[in-house]
């Protein structure tokens, strides 16, 4: 993963949700979160948005959504840094969520351990960014 869009971030105005024990970096990725399990059955196609980060770390991703996502939901979530095709299908937990005045959602998503998933990349690839000059 380049580094030259990424940067360590620290506690900014959202301090108030700022419970991460690590560095976050801060710079653009998509995370597509998918809300909806299609249902092949039905013509379902489900529903995913797409949100743009504005902080990341192995451990959780802070995105801008344009709708409400339900706090406590688990879902599953493919991230995508910028300039690189690599993409990480990950689980995680939505923690919290806040409305702004601009009619986005702010909201903060745990990525969670699984086996099925590519936790131990993600947490790699963040690990080389951080340590990147």
């Amino acid at each position: 993963m380049s580094i030259d869009n990424y940067s360590l971030g620290v506690a900014g105005k959202d301090a108030e949700h700022d419970q991460r024990s690590e560095f976050r970096l801060t710079g653009r990725a998509t995370v597509a979160l998918q809300l909806e399990a299609p249902d092949l059955d039905e013509g379902d196609p489900g529903k995913t948005i797409v949100c743009h980060t504005q902080d990341l770390s192995s451990s959780g991703v802070r995105v801008q959504a344009r709708e409400p996502v339900p706090v406590g939901a688990l879902l599953p979530l493919s991230v995508t840094f910028e300039g690189e095709q690599t993409v990480y299908e990950l689980t995680g937990e939505v923690v919290w969520a806040e409305s702004r005045k601009s009619g986005y959602w702010i909201v903060g998503v745990q990525i969670l351990e699984s086996d099925d998933t590519s936790f131990v990349e993600w947490v790699d690839a963040v690990a080389r960014a951080l340590t990147e000059d």
